[in-house]
């Protein structure tokens, strides 16, 4: 195994050790991603068993999405971890494709409500991670408060 690789698959091991109560699902096509996921205890479908199963998936804790994993095409990519952030998955990570994304690339995932996360590797071995929280991914405005919103001791003096 060459060092970016080991890379990211220490920053899988580090992921996954991170206890989850309701459990973590990792889709991945690579075998040592697999591996590691499985010793952890966690369930691993591959793109193509989650594609098929996209509607029945599990409720998790954390899913973890290889976006060079074998998707059918870039529609079933999106719909699948648009499913994955919206209903199945408390936390969604995405590890990004090496080099030139094909699929999954960064405007890509930026435009699904995802921000950077890590980096792993080096050269044209440096990967990107992407992840959606719904628990930090809208920070509340100043302005979004019970006081700003009916003013009531200005009904008496201002016609809308």
């Amino acid at each position: 195994m060459n060092a970016p690789l080991d890379a990211t698959l220490e920053q899988v091991r580090s992921t996954l050790d991170g206890g989850f109560s309701n459990g973590a699902l990792v889709i991945t096509d690579d075998d040592a991603m697999a591996s590691l996921a499985t010793a952890t205890e966690m369930l691993v479908l591959s793109a193509r068993q989650a594609d098929e199963r996209r509607d029945h998936l599990p409720q998790v804790d954390l899913a973890l999405v290889d976006a060079e994993a074998g998707f059918a095409d870039e529609a079933s990519a999106v719909q699948l971890i648009s499913r994955l952030r919206d209903v199945q998955a408390v936390q969604v990570l995405v590890i990004g494709p090496r080099q030139s994304p094909t699929l999954m690339g960064r405007q890509q995932l930026i435009g699904l409500g995802f921000r950077r996360w890590a980096t792993t590797g080096e050269g044209d071995e440096r990967r990107c991670w992407y992840e959606f929280s719904l628990a930090d991914y809208k920070v509340t405005p100043d302005w979004l408060n019970a006081r700003h919103w009916a003013n009531p001791e200005l009904w008496d003096r201002y016609r809308w």
